[in-house]
């Protein structure tokens, strides 16, 4: 192959370097790159970017160059296609994914995705680890939760008689007696908020989280404490009933919910958005139907406790519900650090 097409190659893949050097580096700059990736791995794009750069301009360099200056006894490992039709299957190849990543809008996951993922309120598998926490350190504190579970399973069983039982009120006397008592016990120590959630061996983390949530006049569930609050909400149920909270998210519906249902959702990602799963809290509201589906709202109102499948469960009774903007970062992450942030 002559210098004029080698440097003819050489031109193009320039090109195609440039524009995912000038993508990553949209993404970063614009900190759109959480869309894609969780903050934890960010680093590696940065390195990536770098790579990047060294590499285009060794293109750029070679297409002006020409390639004697790199001969090396490699045979026909470096050669390039030989034919329009090869080099136009070969290079499409990088100039699709290119033009994707330029020219489609960035868009943050929403109900259509949690559809087909199916939405987890108030971790499932919380359960699972509350059931090995209380199985190692204390096995004997199940057992009355259970029977309770059980008489107001048969409580609702009779007097209800419909399908749609689980989201009735299990417990409205309980719950109201639990919000009057939190309110009368504001002012304790922090010692004292302490021996509310120290007896169900979840662990020191869970432990702190539920006091620092416990000790706020209104419970700001945001970004940093989403989803280790929520799974603390869950292990201490009967303790958060009654206290206020707020909190942002999308709008998720499902076509068996009531019109004054909706959960408000976030996604949560490990690495990248293929892993996402969906958490939230299902929220009721007279007029919850005027709120469209994947629309950001802020919400705010009471914990209620409900029992479904014999597990306690918490739902927010809201009285304010207000349209917001979606995060510049619309995920959420585990924090091992979540009670000093919140």
């Amino acid at each position: 192959m002559n210098q004029t097409s080698l440097k003819r190659h050489y031109f193009v893949r320039s090109i195609i370097l440039a524009g995912f050097t000038l993508l990553l580096a949209y993404l970063i700059l614009s900190e759109k790159l959480s869309h894609y990736l969780a903050p934890r791995l960010h680093m590696f794009s940065y390195v990536t970017l770098g790579i990047l750069v060294i590499l285009t301009v060794v293109s750029i360099r070679q297409a002006i160059v020409g390639a004697n200056a790199y001969d090396c006894d490699c045979e026909d490992v470096h050669k390039m296609p030989r034919s329009p039709w090869s080099s136009l299957i070969v290079y499409g190849l990088f100039v699709l994914p290119l033009a994707m990543g330029l020219f489609m809008p960035d868009k943050i996951l929403g109900s259509a995705v949690a559809e087909k993922k199916g939405i987890t309120l108030l971790s499932n598998d919380v359960r699972k680890l509350a059931e090995v926490a209380v199985a190692t350190d204390e096995p004997q504190v199940d057992a009355p939760e259970k029977d309770s579970a059980n008489n107001d399973n048969g409580d609702e069983a009779a007097s209800a008689g419909q399908s749609d039982e689980a989201t009735e009120p299990a417990t409205q006397g309980e719950s109201e007696h639990v919000a009057s008592e939190a309110s009368k016990d504001a002012p304790e120590e922090d010692e004292q908020i302490r021996k509310r959630f120290d007896t169900d061996g979840f662990g020191d983390f869970y432990t702190n989280l539920a006091v620092s949530l416990y000790k706020q006049p209104v419970i700001e569930l945001d970004e940093k404490v989403f989803l280790d609050g929520l799974t603390t909400m869950e292990l201490y149920a009967k303790e958060f009933a009654g206290k206020e909270m707020e909190t942002l998210g999308f709008v998720y519906r499902q076509s068996d919910f009531s019109n004054q249902q909706f959960v408000v959702a976030r996604f949560s990602v490990s690495c990248c958005t293929a892993d996402a799963s969906v958490f939230g809290i299902l929220v009721e509201k007279p007029d919850g139907n005027k709120w469209a589906k994947d629309s950001w709202v802020k919400v705010r109102g009471k914990l209620e406790l409900r029992k479904v499948d014999g597990f306690d469960m918490l739902v927010l009774k809201a009285n304010h519900v207000e349209p917001v903007k979606a995060p510049k970062d619309p995920y959420v992450y585990y924090s091992y650090d979540a009670a000093s942030n919140s």
